[in-house]
């Protein structure tokens, strides 16, 4: 019996020895043979077909000098294999275009040569020794093809590399950059009061103008799409008509509008005249003179008066709405998870379309959403019933694409009355219809301003409808493929009950089980090995 058991233990010892040398075989084998199964739904840690596209179409050397301090502080720390990783991707599709290197610029000296890339040393914070110590290390990239180079100076975040990555080298192949422009002169916002967080994202991809256009005889040929943002005046005839005409000639046209001018301090509501909404009736949408509000919304912080003292509170705000429910058939949004919005205001989608123009929503509402007209109550205070939210899934925004005819097809063509008299060209004759078009309406003009930039989500959304506007869709699914949370459904009591309870007590219940399980398994074992020994016996 002592025999049997010594062999048991001999067997068991074994088999452990060759399990863990497997396992250090198998870790080291991994350091230089890497491969991996992406299962999340959108394939996010795997690279997308726009990037090997863009390294598939290399015709030249593209170099990448990856200057990266070695042993660096968590959580930095792992960033150099994610860039490893995903630098052995794209070189694997360049066709032998792509090389690339690691440098440590502090043991190597070469710190000269990374700050000529105009990557600068940064400070990390490591805790050593009880204390705090502060060390300089790099984290940059330079990419260069040609005679043309592109850096990308810090790395902050490696869920936004590949799209990083992959926005320079489609900067540095491609043999043009193309050509936005804002309104001006209603009341917009520009560089000074609000867009300037905007137009620097921006220029990472496209050359941005703003125009006045009661001052221009045309829109500029180079100008392949026209925002119009948030304007607060109306717009002139001959600024509908060179919108229009724009239009006609081919040019692609984003609308953020608001419907009101809202005063959070004083709660006042008022409606804004900007005068767009015949034009923007005639191409197929209209923007409701409603706000919305949901169920499904964000939470603001108030101040409450509680005897002598006044105290903070949080509660839930339906005009903040919390936008989960986006058209996934549309590269602008179909990768997006959630969106904040703050006063808002619905699309109308019932006017006619010519048969060979395309509509589509992009987002909308939830099912529990509904509308508020002047006079409107926007305190966070209000209280809200179940009533009030008996419009369901209301469009935010909306894209137009294919055939358009002019507004102006039944009009008096008016005349220029502008200031710009150095312009000799002639105006451009009228155009009747065009039949390649784009344009995005989206009911809110605010949500790309400065004081939103924590909202990443808003400033994706941007750049993709500038992508999207300028047929430079490649880039699209890329900067939308990013880790984020998701929204909640809007559930009953007894069923966020069900959830909580099952989420406390379903863990334990099942190790209790497996617990009894093994008990009866082990008594059993206990059981027949006593039979056999008494048989022996």
């Amino acid at each position: 019996m002592a025999t049997k058991d010594i062999k048991t233990k001999s067997t068991a010892g074994l088999l452990i020895i060759i399990v863990a040398a497997i396992l250090i075989i198998i870790n080291l084998i991994s350091l230089n043979i890497f491969s991996r199964a992406d299962l999340t739904d959108e394939n996010i840690y795997s690279l997308s077909d726009a990037s090997i596209d863009l390294v598939d179409n290399l015709n030249d050397r593209l170099t990448v000098k990856a200057f990266v301090t070695e042993d660096l502080p968590a959580p930095h720390n792992n960033d150099e294999r994610y860039l490893k990783d995903l630098l052995d991707d794209y070189k694997a599709y360049s066709n032998g275009y792509l090389q690339y290197e690691f440098i440590d610029p502090v043991k190597t000296g070469r710190e000269d040569e990374a700050m000529g890339y105009r990557i600068p040393p940064v400070q990390f914070n490591v805790f050593r020794n009880d204390k705090t110590e502060f060390i300089k290390g790099f984290k940059g990239v330079a990419l260069i093809y040609g005679d043309k180079q592109e850096m990308i100076p810090f790395i902050e975040n490696t869920n936004t590399l590949e799209y990083d990555l992959s926005s320079a080298i489609n900067k540095l192949s491609q043999a043009r950059v193309p050509t936005i422009a804002f309104t001006t002169g209603h009341g917009e916002p520009d560089l000074s009061t609000g867009l300037s967080w905007a137009n620097q994202m921006l220029q990472k991809e496209y050359r941005v103008q703003f125009l006045n256009l009661n001052n221009q005889k045309y829109i500029p040929e180079q100008v392949e799409a026209l925002f119009i943002v948030g304007p607060r005046q109306p717009f002139t005839d001959w600024e509908l008509y060179l919108i229009d005409q724009f239009v006609m000639r081919g040019g692609k046209v984003a609308f953020f509008i608001d419907k009101f001018d809202i005063n959070v301090q004083q709660t006042m509501v008022t409606p804004i005249d900007y005068n767009l909404d015949s034009l923007l009736n005639s191409y197929g949408v209209g923007i409701m003179d409603n706000l919305i509000i949901d169920l499904q919304c964000n939470m603001v912080p108030i101040m409450r008066d509680m005897g002598e003292f006044k105290m903070q509170s949080i509660v839930n705000y339906p005009f903040y709405l919390a936008i989960g429910d986006f058209n996934q058939s549309n590269p602008i949004v179909k990768s997006l998870k959630t969106f904040n919005i703050l006063f808002a205001n619905p699309l109308d989608l019932s006017y006619e379309i010519p048969n060979n123009t395309q509509r589509q929503w992009l987002f909308r509402t939830s099912e529990q959403s509904g509308l508020r007209s002047l006079p409107i109550d926007i305190s966070p205070e209000k209280k809200y019933f179940k009533e009030d939210f008996a419009n369901p899934h209301l469009p935010l925004a909306a894209v137009l694409s294919g055939h358009f005819d002019s507004y102006f097809n039944d009009k008096i063509i008016p005349e220029y009355s502008g200031t710009d008299t150095i312009t000799a060209d002639t105006i451009l004759p009228h155009l009747s219809s065009t039949d390649d078009s784009r344009m995005v309406v989206v009911g809110n003009g605010t949500f790309i301003r400065d004081d939103n930039k924590r909202n990443s989500t808003s400033f994706v959304i941007l750049m993709n409808i500038a992508d999207w506007l300028t047929q430079d869709r490649g880039l699209i699914d890329i900067r939308s493929k990013q880790v984020g949370g998701r929204i909640l459904k809007i559930t009953s009591g007894s069923t966020k009950q069900l959830v909580k309870y099952i989420n406390m007590l379903a863990m334990p219940f099942v190790v209790v089980i497996f617990g009894i399980i093994r008990w009866q398994f082990k008594r059993v074992s206990r059981k027949k090995r006593r039979t056999g020994g008494g048989e022996e016996a």
